[in-house]
Parts: structure tokens; C-alpha cells; sequence
């Protein structure tokens, strides 16, 4: 079941939104310092030259995937629990990214994030196309 979906801006690391599930244990303050961890370990991997994050797994009973889709404009980066199936987040996580872009294009201002909180419903609506989202 998903968590959470964090919309970032790459060069910025910027969170530009974030797409919660109600049962979710991970508080806005929380998704914040995961954004930036997540884009100090993209920054990592970038600067040691050793290929580019897609995937980050945890084990044991709350066991999670975090998938990220790393796009040239946006990254999505999606939390889900162990048991899903990974390849059908990374598709959506793919049309997340294309949908992002076709609606703000390539030179959005990553520092007005209150204009992306309409994208809320796109990703509403790509989550109801499969049982793994509230």
C-alpha cells in the first residue's frame, strides 16, 4: 500500500509536493527531512559516479520500498510497503512525471510550490487505476 509520493526538484532537492495516504506514519515534517536525505544520496551517487539511485528497501515487518523515478525536471520519489509490486510503482511513478511536466513544462519555479497542490488530483486519479492506494 503506499505511504507517501514527494514531487522534488532536482537541482534544488526543493519539495514540490506531497501526496499522503491517510495511514500513513510519516508527518509533513518528516517527508521534509526525507526529501533532503533523499536528494543528499542522489547528490552522492552523482558525484561518486556510480550510477543513478532508482531504489532504496527496508526489511522486517514494516518493511518498505522507496522507488524513485530521477528525471532531468522532477523527480518522483514514492514510499511503499515491501509487498508491492515494485515495476507497477515505477510505471506510475513514470506517468506521474510525464503528467507533472506536460502540466508545468520544463521551466517551472520550483520556489512557488503552493501552485503544484492542484496536481493532487492527477495523482489521485492515476492511484485509482490499481488497489494499492486508499
Amino acid at each position: 500500500m503506499l505511504d507517501i509520493i514527494l514531487l522534488q526538484h532536482p537541482a534544488s532537492g526543493i519539495k514540490l509536493l506531497e501526496y499522503r495516504q491517510d495511514h500513513t506514519k510519516i508527518s509533513s515534517k518528516h517527508a521534509d527531512i526525507f526529501s533532503g536525505f533523499m536528494s543528499a544520496i542522489q547528490n552522492i551517487s552523482t558525484e561518486l559516479d556510480i550510477g543513478t539511485l532508482i531504489l532504496i528497501s527496508t526489511e522486517g515487518s514494516e518493511g518498505h520500498n522507496c522507488i524513485i523515478i530521477p528525471k532531468i525536471y522532477v523527480n518522483v520519489i514514492i514510499l511503499v510497503d515491501q509487498e508491492d509490486p515494485i515495476d507497477l510503482w515505477r510505471e506510475q511513478g513514470h506517468l506521474i512525471a510525464e503528467k507533472f511536466l506536460e502540466e508545468f513544462g520544463n521551466d517551472y519555479q520550483p520556489n512557488i510550490v503552493s501552485k503544484f497542490e492542484s496536481f493532487t488530483s492527477t495523482i489521485k486519479a492515476l492511484c485509482s487505476t490499481h488497489e494499492f492506494c486508499e
